[in-house]
C-alpha cells in the first residue's frame, strides 16, 4: 500500500503537466484547422462571399473566436457566424491589425497578416503565424 501511496505522489505532478500540455495544444491545433477552413470557404467562394476569423479578447470572461462570412467582421452576415469560447485557462493575443483576418473569395489572400498568441494560464504558449500568401501554421516550440 505504500508503494502505490508513492508512485501516485510521484506521478500526479507528471500527468498535471501532461494535461496541461495536452489541453494547449489540443486547442492550438483546432485555431490552426479553423484558419484553414476559413481560408478554403474563402478560395471555394461558399456562398459567394469572402470568410474570416475574428479574435474576441476578453479581460473580464473567457476569450473567444467568431468564424464569419462577410468582408469584414463589421460587415458580416452574423447569421452564419460560428463562436468558439476558450477555455478559461487559455488566453489569445494577436498581432493582428482589428484583431481579425479576412480571405479573399477566389484566392484566399489575406487582408492581415501576423502571429496569433495563444497562451494557458500555469504553463505556455503556441504561435500560429499567418503570412502573406495565406500560409497558417504553429511555429515550433523553442
Amino acid at each position: 500500500m505504500a508503494i502505490m501511496l508513492i508512485l501516485v505522489a510521484i506521478g500526479a505532478p507528471i500527468y498535471g503537466n501532461l494535461q496541461v500540455k495536452s489541453q494547449l495544444n489540443e486547442n492550438a491545433s483546432q485555431l490552426v484547422q479553423n484558419l484553414r477552413i476559413i481560408k478554403v470557404r474563402s478560395v471555394a467562394g461558399l456562398n459567394n462571399s469572402a470568410h474570416g476569423v475574428y479574435f474576441e479578447i476578453n479581460p473580464e470572461t473567457n476569450d473567444q473566436y467568431i468564424l464569419y462570412q462577410g468582408s469584414s467582421y463589421a460587415s458580416r452576415d452574423s447569421s452564419y457566424d460560428l463562436v468558439i469560447t476558450l477555455d478559461q485557462v487559455l488566453t489569445i493575443t494577436t498581432s493582428l491589425t482589428g484583431q481579425e483576418v479576412n480571405f479573399s473569395q477566389g484566392l484566399g489572400v489575406p487582408d492581415n497578416t501576423g502571429e496569433i498568441i495563444l497562451s494557458h494560464d500555469t504553463s505556455g504558449n503556441k504561435v500560429i503565424s499567418i503570412n502573406a500568401l495565406g500560409l497558417i501554421q504553429e511555429q515550433p516550440s523553442e
